[in-house]
C-alpha cells in the first residue's frame, strides 16, 4: 500500500484500476492512456506513477518511464514496487551504477527486503564486481530461502565466474531440485556433465533430475 493511495480521488482510483487492467492485460497503450489521466486527476499519486513507468518500459520508452518511477518514489518514498521496477529498468539498460544508487535507497526504507538484494545482485553483476553481486545474492537468500527457482541459476553463474566450481556446481542442483524441466534445465544439466569430467568438482555424480509428471 503506498501512502498517497489515500489522497486519491475516487475518479484517478478509477482510471488507475482501468489503466492497471489494461497492463496486466498487455494493453500498454491503453494503460499509458488511463494511467496518464490517473496522474493528471493526482498529480503525486505514487502508485499510478510507477504502472505508468511500467506500461512506457513496456513500450520501450526508457527516458519517459524512468520519469514516472522516480516521480512515484518522489511522492511516496515509502512505496517499495516503485524501487523494484526502477531497478528492473535500469538494469535492462545496462545502467548499473543508477540502479545501484536507487537500490541502496530502497534499502533504507526496507531493509529486511529480499528484492532489493536480488537485483542489487544482478547489478552487480551486470557491473562485473562478482565478489559484491555474490554478497547480495547470498544476503537475498538468508532473508527469503524461498528464492525462486532461476535464482540459482544467477548465482551460480557468478560462482563459476570466480572459480569457485563446487559451491557453483551446488547451486545447480538446487535448481534442478526445484524445477527439473525449467527453461535452464539443460543447459543446467550440459554444463555440470561438463565440470563432473573436467574434474573441477568433487562429489557424486550428477544424476538425471525426475521430470515433472
Amino acid at each position: 500500500m503506498s501512502a498517497s493511495d489515500f489522497a486519491a480521488s475516487k475518479k484517478a482510483r478509477k482510471e488507475y484500476e482501468k489503466g492497471h487492467a489494461a497492463l496486466q492485460s498487455g494493453k500498454y497503450l491503453q494503460a499509458r492512456e488511463r494511467l496518464e489521466k490517473a496522474v493528471a486527476e493526482e498529480p503525486c499519486y505514487a502508485r499510478a506513477h510507477a504502472s505508468l513507468g511500467v506500461a512506457l518500459s513496456m513500450q520501450h520508452l526508457f527516458v519517459p518511464a524512468e520519469a514516472s518511477l522516480q516521480k512515484a518514489i518522489a511522492c511516496d518514498p515509502g512505496f517499495l514496487e516503485a524501487y523494484i521496477q526502477l531497478a528492473i529498468l535500469f538494469n535492462v539498460e545496462n545502467k548499473y551504477a543508477e540502479t545501484e544508487a536507487e537500490l541502496h535507497e530502497g534499502l533504507r526504507h526496507f531493509p529486511g527486503e529480499w528484492q532489493l538484494y536480488y537485483y542489487l545482485g544482478i547489478a552487480s553483476r551486470g557491473a562485473g564486481q562478482l565478489d559484491k553481486a555474490e554478497e547480495a545474492y547470498l544476503k537475498a537468500q538468508s532473508i527469503n530461502p524461498a528464492v525462486p527457482p532461476e535464482f540459482h541459476v544467477k548465482l551460480a553463474d557468478v560462482l563459476l565466474r570466480q572459480k569457485k566450481y563446487q559451491k557453483a556446481y551446488a547451486e545447480m542442483r538446487a535448481y534442478l531440485r526445484a524445477d527439473p524441466g525449467g527453461s535452464f534445465a539443460d543447459e543446467t544439466k550440459t554444463l555440470m556433465k561438463r565440470l563432473e569430467s573436467s574434474g573441477l568438482v568433487s562429489g557424486a555424480p550428477h544424476q538425471e533430475a525426475p521430470s515433472p509428471r
